[in-house]
């Protein structure tokens, strides 16, 4: 069993724990405050509102959780205490589409005396009916590279090799998520944790990720459902342009659809291209259309190309292209990334230093035309099934 810590720290938050910072400490009175935390399902919006409770109870704020005062009736009793409770008043809610609208007028009238703040998770724009707000809204951003690293470390207990970490981009940067898939790794047997470092048995999915990732897909509307399942057919990262011929609509009449699907974080944004966050959720994506669909949607770009004489192609040698280029020892040490094994983990069995390691992959990665010690797994897994079958 991998070990675990308790409780789930707050990593990488600096920038949005400063801004609400600063508007606890500057609530102005006459009229509520409105702080938005937007963010998709799992980037840790719920995180940040216990958060923001526990800065504002150390500042000596009165905070109100939702089913306290988001009702008909508990807004008019804390509306009857009020007197019990000077100064700024935080109003919480996880659910703000529950709010009864009757609430929100309370906040007004309670906002005549005394500071008001209402702080909000996720994107509930419609739900607000305070004209008279002054409305603040903080993104709960991905977790950048460095903190999803840290955030491994400490609930593993060890630091993630790169492997592992490249298989976190299955998480999208949401914490939640990346908690879920590190739970789902450890129950299917397939991350070990030796010499201080965390590694992955096999590079896959575990169920529990590849059954979220359906569930993803089933939850959308289905426009968004179709866009998603219709972008993995096209590849990992491609442009707007192409998924939207594919559909055969324009980019713009596919704006909804895609907002939705860029929301569920199955799809993001890699610079001017739409990209899954890795090939393995591209393929759980995929494998919600029944084949023959998927199929047709991979040949249907082939089919509208015009037909071109294809060039001849340049004669290669027998065998996998650039593999029989490799010394022995390089032989030794792309078996060894194949299977899994750390860097660390490869110079201690092949009786090199790790410098020495980097040094062969480098030559490895040049002689094979990759770029990346995925890439070269991937090879090896192919490899390794042609000289089974």
């Amino acid at each position: 069993m991998v070990p675990r810590i308790a409780g789930h720290a707050l990593i990488g938050r600096d920038q949005e724990l400063r801004r609400i910072g600063g508007l606890l400490d500057d609530l102005p009175a006459g009229r509520p405050t409105v702080l938005m935390l937007q963010g998709p399902p799992g980037s840790g919006r719920t995180r940040l509102l216990d958060e923001t409770a526990r800065l504002a109870r150390a500042r000596r704020m009165t905070v109100f959780a939702e089913p306290e005062w988001s009702g008909a009736v508990g807004s008019r009793q804390v509306l009857r205490s009020a007197a019990d409770h000077p100064g700024p008043l935080v109003f919480l809610a996880d659910h703000p589409r529950r709010i009864d609208p009757r609430a929100w007028t309370v906040l007004d009238l309670l906002a005549g005396s005394a500071p008001v703040l209402a702080v909000l998770t996720g994107p509930a724009d419609g739900a607000l009916h305070l004209p008279s707000a002054d409305v603040h809204r903080v993104r709960v951003a991905p977790l950048p590279a460095q903190a999803q690293a840290e955030l491994v470390r400490r609930t593993l207990g060890a630091r993630p090799d790169p492997l592992l970490m490249d298989l976190c981009r299955v998480a999208a940067g949401r914490p939640a998520a990346l908690r879920e898939l590190l739970a789902g790794l450890d129950e299917d047997g397939l991350l070990t944790v030796e010499g201080g470092w965390a590694s992955l048995r096999a590079s896959r999915l575990p169920r529990r990720t590849e059954a979220a990732v359906r569930g993803q897909v089933a939850a959308v509307s289905a426009p968004a459902r179709h866009l998603l399942q219709a972008a993995a057919t096209v590849g990992v990262s491609f442009p707007l342009l192409r998924l939207a011929n594919l559909l055969g609509v324009g980019p713009v009449t596919m704006l909804p659809a895609l907002e939705e699907a860029l929301e569920s974080g199955l799809l993001g944004g890699d610079g001017e291209l739409l990209a899954f966050g890795h090939d393995l959720v591209r393929a759980a994506v995929e494998s919600t259309l029944p084949r023959p669909v998927a199929a047709a949607l991979r040949a249907e770009p082939a089919r509208r190309q015009p037909r071109r004489t294809p060039a001849p192609a340049p004669r290669r040698p027998t065998g996998e292209p650039g593999w029989d280029a490799l010394s022995p020892r390089e032989r030794e040490i792309a078996d060894l990334v194949g299977q899994a094994l750390t860097n660390r983990q490869i110079a201690s069995r092949s009786g090199i230093s790790t410098h020495t390691v980097n040094y062969h992959l480098r030559q490895i990665f040049q002689k094979l035309g990759i770029g990346s010690r995925v890439e070269l797994v991937a090879l090896w897994h192919r490899r390794a099934r042609r000289s089974t079958e």
